[in-house]
Parts: C-alpha cells; sequence; structure tokens
C-alpha cells in the first residue's frame, strides 16, 4: 500500500511528464491536465493494488490513453446527442411552427378586432400596411402625437390578448411565428 507521501512524491515526479505524452494524445493543454488528474485519480483509488503494479509510469501512461479513450467516447457521445438534439428541435419548430403560424396569425386578427375602431384602423396601417406614423396621420388627418397613442395603447391592450402566444414567441422566437410575432410588436 502506497502512503499519501509517496503518491505525492509520485505526482510530483510524474506530472508534469504525462501532461506532456497527455498532450501528444488530446492536443488540449486543458484536457491533457483533466486527463492526467483523472488517472491519478484512477490510481489512488485502487493504491491498494499499487504493490502488484511492475513498472508505475507505464501503468499511468496506459491509464491516460484508457482515460483519453473514454473522454473521446464520451464527447463524441454527447456530440452525437447534442445533434440529434437539436435536429428534433429544428423539425419540431419546422412543424409546429406551421401550425402555430396559422394560429398565431388568427389570434393576432381576433385581438386586432377587439381594439377601438379607430385604433384598429391605425395599428393595421401601421404594422400589417407598413406606413409610416406621418404618413398614417397625414391619410386620417389627424397629428402624429394621436397616431402614436392609437399604437401605443393598441400595444398596451395586445399584450394583454395576446399573453399565451408572446409565451410561444420566446420558445419559437427562431422561427417563422416568433418572427412575425417580434416584427408585430416591434
Amino acid at each position: 500500500m502506497v502512503t499519501e507521501q509517496q503518491f505525492e512524491f509520485l505526482f510530483r515526479g510524474q506530472f508534469a511528464a504525462l501532461c506532456n505524452f497527455a498532450y501528444s494524445v488530446v492536443k488540449d493543454t486543458d484536457q491533457a491536465h483533466d486527463i492526467v488528474q483523472q488517472a491519478f485519480v484512477n490510481l489512488w483509488e485502487r493504491r491498494d493494488e499499487i504493490d502488484t503494479i511492475d513498472n508505475l509510469p507505464a501503468y499511468l501512461r496506459r491509464s491516460i490513453v484508457n482515460v483519453a479513450i473514454n473522454h473521446f467516447q464520451k464527447n463524441r457521445r454527447l456530440q452525437l446527442e447534442d445533434e440529434y438534439t437539436q435536429s428534433q428541435l429544428d423539425s419540431a419548430a419546422t412543424t409546429g411552427g406551421d401550425y402555430l403560424q396559422g394560429e398565431v396569425e388568427e389570434a393576432v386578427m381576433r385581438a386586432v378586432e377587439q381594439l377601438p375602431e379607430k385604433s384598429q384602423l391605425v395599428f393595421s396601417l401601421s404594422r400589417f400596411q407598413g406606413m409610416s406614423n406621418k404618413e398614417i396621420a397625414d391619410s386620417l388627418n389627424i397629428s402624429i402625437k394621436a397616431v402614436e397613442k392609437h399604437i401605443g395603447k393598441s400595444l398596451k391592450e395586445l399584450r394583454v390578448l395576446l399573453a399565451p402566444y408572446l409565451k410561444i414567441f420566446v420558445i419559437f422566437s427562431l422561427t417563422e411565428v416568433g418572427y412575425r410575432l417580434a416584427k408585430l410588436f416591434l
């Protein structure tokens, strides 16, 4: 059995060389340090068996290779899981986005119809026709301040009426549905 002092002596004496060896395997300094530390942790956990190990530096190098292989396999598995998850999210966003787009558009139209008539007209000209506040003011023969007041009031009411869909906006912010909601409220 190895004492803590002997283990520390081994660690201090071999760490730098083993890090260089690990770096030659993984080509990343931080990962090399992590792998060497893990190899030493594994060795410490098996310290009762150290008496039966003939060549401790060779044992540690082999342990580093094994830890590196496990590290590569784990990273690859995580990468594949991330790619799969992302593809599932993309698929759900596309499928769900098509469904939600119609539902959101219908909800927006119902909410706009609930606005007072003048606010409904000003908001529709602004958001659906793309007219500027000055163009709306000129065409309706009202002041720009009145246009701003109608749009502000409409946005406030629509935020309340469309609150459930605003949560969808957060979830689907990168889809067409989220883009349409953002465009509506910006």
